[in-house]
């Protein structure tokens, strides 16, 4: 771990919630290390859902190219996050 941040996306698995369709969730970021960088799609991932389950929109980031988010997200479908994958981003 470098201690410096750099861009991260983050690939999560995603089932509906009848088992019949599958697919990706990407996240993007930036992070220090690929543990950091899963760490923060978790974390926005359950701020959403913490919203929608209140009523409240997903929150947007103040700077949606580089700040982790979860818009997009699917309710109802489950992220596999033992399948999660991050890979550094070159910019």
């Amino acid at each position: 771990m470098t201690g410096r941040a750099e861009m991260w996306e983050v690939d999560v698995p995603i089932q509906d919630p009848d088992g019949l369709r599958t697919g990706v969730h990407v996240f993007t970021g930036l992070a220090s290390d690929r543990y950091a960088a899963i760490a923060a799609a978790r974390s926005v991932v359950d701020e959403a859902l913490e919203h929608l389950h209140s009523g409240r929109e997903i929150p947007v980031p103040p700077s949606p190219r580089i700040d982790w988010a979860a818009r997009g997200l699917r309710p109802g479908w489950e992220l596999r996050w033992e399948g999660a994958k991050a890979h550094q981003i070159t910019l």
